[in-house]
């Protein structure tokens, strides 16, 4: 396993690369990992705010990471 592979910022694990995920800050999380609020799209993670974001439906990991930070599909 590569030691590039980036890891979600809440839950720590790798990202797969058709996970869905939020960009906030610069730091990478799992959709699920976080609540988003229409304000803007405002990031909470256990009630505590991350920031704003733009991708409130989230993206896929490949579409923001580079390739060998996100593990590919196994066959």
């Amino acid at each position: 396993m590569s030691k590039n592979l980036k890891q979600c910022e809440a839950c720590d694990e790798t990202f797969s690369w058709n996970d869905e995920v939020i960009l906030v800050n610069d730091e990478v999380y799992h959709k699920d990992c976080v609540q988003l609020y229409p304000t803007g799209y405002y990031a909470m993670l256990d009630g505590e705010p991350l920031g704003e974001t733009e991708n409130d439906d989230g993206s896929s990991a490949y579409e923001i990471l580079n390739e060998g930070e996100y593990e590919e599909e196994s066959a």
